[in-house]
């Protein structure tokens, strides 16, 4: 067994907590990854960021010392290495989620998930200034990272009574997201039904695969339950340097 399939097989071992390091190996073959004392790290190409699985104290600080891709921002599927990283880094902010995974095989389609009147439509890039209109994630909210999204997954837009009121897309490192529902069409289940369309999909492109959402962000958490994603029981944390 080469050193890839045996990382891959150890992060197996709990695939709900790994699906995004899982995710990026199986999608991404010569992608940089280290293994160090039963942790992992994974590089993340298209986005530059790091994904670590961080088992022991101290872990974090070896597993950096053998990068060629700088650090920068970076994912932590769990939230206790953080005290290790500040040390390392004053300036490091912690971003806390809750991580809602799903393996291939888990999604089953909820028919009283779907709103019949609501027409779901695949995205090109003719759609870009309408995601735009909705999406204001400083990060993330500009043409050319849409344009990429677009080119290379899923989306889906949603038309209820003849006008577009919300979208779907998957990020470039491979999380499901961002989904932004127009005001006036929210609570109408257009983000269930969105939901129900772009999971098989995702859910066919890896064995395993994620979305975050903020722990008070309560009706995107019971989205992901409906389109069958299993919540962590700890949460996850995004870090900025």
């Amino acid at each position: 067994m080469d050193i890839k399939k045996k990382v891959l097989s150890e992060l197996k071992n709990d695939s709900i907590k790994n699906a995004l390091l899982i995710r990026t190996l199986e999608n991404e073959p010569d992608t940089e990854f280290h293994i160090y004392n039963g942790s992992a790290a994974v590089f993340e190409k298209r986005t530059g960021y790091w994904l670590f699985d961080i088992k022991n104290s101290g872990d974090f600080t070896e597993l950096i010392k053998s990068f060629k891709n700088p650090l920068k921002t970076f994912y932590v599927n769990s939230v206790s290495p953080f005290s290790e990283i500040k040390y390392l880094f004053n300036d490091a902010k912690a971003r806390m989620y809750i991580q809602y995974s799903i393996l291939s095989g888990m999604f089953k389609r909820d028919p009283a998930a779907v709103n019949p009147d609501v027409n779901i439509v695949p995205l090109d890039k003719s759609s870009t200034e309408f995601i735009l209109s909705l999406y204001k994630n400083p990060e993330f909210a500009y043409k050319e990272y849409i344009d990429a999204c677009i080119d290379i997954n899923p989306s889906f837009g949603a038309i209820l009574r003849g006008e577009m009121v919300g979208y779907v897309l998957i990020h470039l490192d491979g999380e499901i997201g961002p989904m932004v529902i127009s005001e006036k069409a929210r609570g109408k289940g257009v983000g269930n039904t969105l939901m129900q369309s772009i999971t098989p999909l995702y859910e066919a492109q890896a064995s395993a695969g994620c979305g975050f959402v903020l722990e008070d962000n309560e009706r995107s958490c019971h989205m992901m339950k409906r389109a069958c994603f299993t919540p962590l029981d700890e949460k996850i944390m995004w870090v900025y340097l």
